[in-house]
């Protein structure tokens, strides 16, 4: 699933290795979370997007788009 998880971090001023230090994200998965090979646990992708400070709809806007859903869009 297509996804703005890198450009919402860059946005920040973070670093991918800030990001998944901070949040205990090994950064090999956090690339494959990024590339859209495998999709956040909801409870992960609810702190990354707290910590990011947006909401999940900010990370896959594309869900929305096609009325499906990530995890309850919040």
């Amino acid at each position: 699933m297509v996804n703005n998880i890198n450009e919402v971090i860059k946005s920040k001023g973070y670093t991918k290795k800030y990001v998944c230090e901070s949040l205990g994200i090994n950064q090999c998965v956090m690339s494959l979370f990024i590339g859209g090979v495998r999709v956040p646990s909801q409870d992960r992708v609810k702190r990354m997007a707290k910590f990011l400070g947006v909401k999940v709809v900010d990370l896959y806007p594309q869900a929305k788009a096609k009325r499906t859903t990530i995890y309850e869009l919040n």
